[in-house]
């Protein structure tokens, strides 16, 4: 989880004195891994130098010993000899290690995976696969937490049996997606609905598709219908006007230009 200067000073010196005397780095880092409960899986503890380890504590054994950089020629004596003094000098690490994890972690879980977040829902159809239905509806649910969600179709009001599993994807921010598909054959007065319930949500979360166009086409068709009307319209008046006119340089004369009846 971080790093954080865990050994008193005199073992820091005693690792300077011991590493050789040029530009270095040295690190202590601490890894507390934690189960999805929150809870402290164990610690890591490491001795770096340069970003490269050189004594570990190996927490199942309950010892420091030597790791990485520490088991090559020039580095194994010092690390050896390190790792051996810590060990004396701090036989009960592991439950050192454990309450240091507790402190640390307690303040981020609870701003963090101790949280509720709910979802959000969106329904769509997808091109169908490996089924002869022809429409495939996808329900897609995102960033939620925790991952603990379920996720079920209804037609008309009643659960669909032949619901398919539910994968749930971390995104790598403390939330989760998921979708559940269900292959449709759609007949007029059909209402399909995918449902989330979920941790965070004090009831349901719904989201209905009916077949047929959607309530955002239809105000699209309309609209391109009336623009389409209007347009034939103001053509028809146009055209209507432009017979009326006269051809321009043409000056009706009075008169008839055919002759009498009988002349």
């Amino acid at each position: 989880m971080g790093r954080s200067p865990l050994l008193p000073a005199w073992a820091l010196c005693l690792a300077l004195g011991l590493l050789p005397a040029e530009s270095f780095v040295l690190q202590l880092e601490l890894d507390c891994p934690l189960s999805a409960a929150g809870r402290s899986l164990g610690a890591s503890w490491t001795v770096a130098f340069n970003k490269m380890p050189v004594v570990c504590y190996d927490y199942p054994a309950g010892q420091f010993v030597p790791c990485g950089l520490g088991y090559f020629p020039g580095w194994d004596q010092v690390a050896s000899y390190l790792a051996e003094e810590l060990s004396q000098a701090f036989p009960d690490w592991d439950r050192t290690t454990q309450d240091l994890c507790r402190s640390q972690t307690r303040s981020l879980w609870a701003s963090t995976g101790g949280r509720h977040t709910p979802p959000n829902i969106r329904l769509f159809p997808i091109a169908p696969e490996n089924t002869p239905a022809p429409v495939m509806l996808a329900c897609e649910v995102w960033g939620f937490y925790p991952a603990e969600v379920t996720v079920t179709w209804l037609r008309n009001g009643a659960f669909v049996k032949n619901n398919s599993g539910t994968a749930v994807v971390s995104n790598g921010d403390w939330t989760y997606q998921a979708r559940l598909s269900l292959p449709v054959y759609p007949q007029s007065g059909e209402k399909y609905t995918c449902r989330v319930d979920h941790a965070s949500l004090p009831r349901p979360l719904t989201k209905d598709w009916e077949p047929g166009l959607t309530l955002q086409l239809k105000v699209k068709v309309g609209v391109s219908s009336a623009v389409l009307g209007l347009g034939l319209l103001i053509l028809v008046v146009g055209i209507v006007r432009w017979s009326k006119q006269a051809p321009k340089g043409y000056v009706p004369i009075d008169g008839t230009d055919y002759p009498p009846a009988g002349s």
